[in-house]
């Protein structure tokens, strides 16, 4: 059965003795829970934990005239971990798509009808720039699936109980100004990672898990 992120909410308002969420709204939470949840899958990939795929964008990117750079917000998927391959082609054309060739930095060359070169960089696919616009087929990393609000799906099992004791502490910490309550939220989710990254090792493994009891004693 599908956890959406509504439960992990529910359950961060209790850690923060506001089970009503009269302090602590979806509104204030979400962008914590945001962080938490690109924090959990940085400790997954560290971990050998496979929470990424390779997907190819059905959509061409537009790159109007002159563009040198697409990132978060302007027109690369919310999703994207890394770029793997750019192709190219002039923008609404049927033609075929041409390979882009990457790059560590952008050549210092003058920009000319095609955009030949890409690079990855500040979490941005840099380019020298084009006279004319193009558009761009991307495969890249696909991670996990951004949450923008309470409906959103946690794409990870058994995960709620960190994402929720992470997003506390920050909120504790971030809006409520209480770093003593922070860092034993925290220590809790500590331990739910520990158990949570058992039980996905485990699971890759084929092996059967046991539960642990009393996992948030002190």
């Amino acid at each position: 059965m599908a956890v959406t992120a509504s439960e992990a909410l529910t359950e961060c308002k209790v850690l923060l003795n506001d089970p009503s969420g009269n302090i602590y709204q979806d509104e204030k939470l979400l962008p914590l829970m945001q962080k938490a949840y690109r924090e959990l899958q940085t400790k997954l990939l560290l971990n050998g934990i496979s929470v990424v795929k390779e997907y190819t964008l059905g959509t061409p990117i537009p790159v109007p005239i002159g563009t040198t750079q697409l990132g978060d917000g302007t027109g690369l998927p919310t999703d994207i971990v890394y770029p793997i391959e750019l192709w190219e082609r002039p923008q609404g054309s049927t033609a075929l798509f041409e390979e882009m060739t990457e790059r560590a930095w952008e050549p210092e060359i003058k920009p000319g009808a095609t955009l030949l070169y890409w690079a990855w960089r500040e979490e941005e696919i840099k380019f020298v720039g084009a006279t004319v616009a193009r558009e761009i087929r991307l495969k890249y990393m696909q991670g996990l699936t951004r949450i923008t609000g309470a409906a959103s799906l946690i794409e990870v099992n058994n995960a709620t109980t960190w994402l929720a004791a992470r997003t506390a502490a920050i909120a504790a910490f971030v809006l409520g100004s209480n770093p003593t309550r922070a860092e034993g939220l925290n220590g809790d989710a500590g331990q739910a990672l520990e158990d949570l990254l058992r039980y996905l090792v485990k699971r890759q493994q084929g092996l059967p898990v046991r539960r642990r009891v009393n996992a948030y004693r002190r």
